[in-house]
């Protein structure tokens, strides 16, 4: 809905490196759009369950602003239970 969703790789000092999937917002963005995107992020860093997608970080200062989580090797769980 925000944007597009890229597969990358983190790499945090003195961690292994790992896939993640990286959201982002879309260019010409309105303002509630962008504080939606922020507060799905700041729903999703309020969990910590095996689970549920684990937040990795957020980028707000540069941009394009984005969600960064862990990847889902089986895809959307949607297509996925489908």
């Amino acid at each position: 809905e925000f944007g597009e969703v890229y597969k990358g790789r983190l790499k945090l000092p003195g961690k292994r490196e790992i896939y993640v999937a990286i959201k982002t917002l879309k260019a010409g963005y309105s303002e509630k759009q962008r504080r939606d995107f922020l507060s799905e992020a700041s729903i999703m860093g309020q969990f910590d369950h095996p689970n549920i997608i684990r937040l990795e970080g957020v980028v707000t200062k540069s941009r394009p602003v984005m969600i960064v989580t862990e990847f889902m090797e089986n895809g959307a769980l949607d297509s996925f239970l489908r």
